[in-house]
């Protein structure tokens, strides 16, 4: 799996800024699609929470089964996510090294925004009014203790990945090298899906 979304990233070297598009969308088929549970719905856009705050524009969202989102005309996956519809966002970038910055930004831009869950029925930690986001890089730094130190600059950014030299760590304390990196963000992943089971929304509140 590491190994066919590299590949993506391989072939589209030299090509248009709109190969972007292309390595989010491989790692949505080639990876979330397969690896979590069909219950969840992958798209892109925007977040917004009941007081107005709003995230800008996220590279893949994760969607809990159980709160309404927005479809935007024309189009299959990009929506306008109320924040208690949101389970986890994913920024997908070409080199990590050089973007973290803009991912950096739009953690701080999505942290604006507020969950504000009814009852909530949880396994485990319940979840966080912020919504976690984690970074994957097709490229980046090449030691686990060099992206511990920037991701100690980014207080918004819950985990990131490297896939070329196979590098993940997170702010749940767990790192992890080489093939088990990718398992890596597929354990917080499951961790940020499943705790919460089930919880009560009140989508009116977006209309008072």
């Amino acid at each position: 799996m590491q190994s066919i979304l590299n590949g993506v990233h391989q072939s589209s070297i030299g090509l248009s800024t709109a190969t972007i598009g292309q390595e989010r969308a491989a790692f949505i088929d080639e990876f979330l699609a397969k690896v979590l549970p069909p219950i969840y719905r992958f798209g892109t856009g925007d977040v917004t929470d009941s007081d107005g705050a709003k995230s800008g524009q996220l590279d893949v969202v994760v969607e809990y089964p159980f709160a309404p989102s927005l479809p935007m005309v024309g189009s299959n996956q990009t929506r306008l996510y109320l924040a208690e519809s949101v389970a986890a966002v994913i920024e997908v970038k070409s080199n990590l090294a050089g973007q973290w910055q803009a991912a950096s930004d739009t953690a701080n831009a999505l942290a604006t925004t507020t969950r504000k869950f009814g009852m909530t029925m949880s396994m485990g930690a319940p979840p966080s009014p912020k919504i976690p986001l984690f970074v994957v890089g097709y490229k980046g730094w090449t030691s686990i203790q060099t992206l511990e130190s920037h991701l100690e600059t980014a207080p918004n950014i819950t985990g990131a990945l490297v896939l070329e030299t196979g590098v993940y760590v997170s702010r749940t304390g767990l790192t992890a090298g080489g093939p088990w990196a990718l398992w890596g963000l597929i354990c917080d992943l499951h961790r940020a899906t499943t705790s919460l089971q089930s919880a009560s929304t009140n989508p009116l509140s977006y209309a008072m």
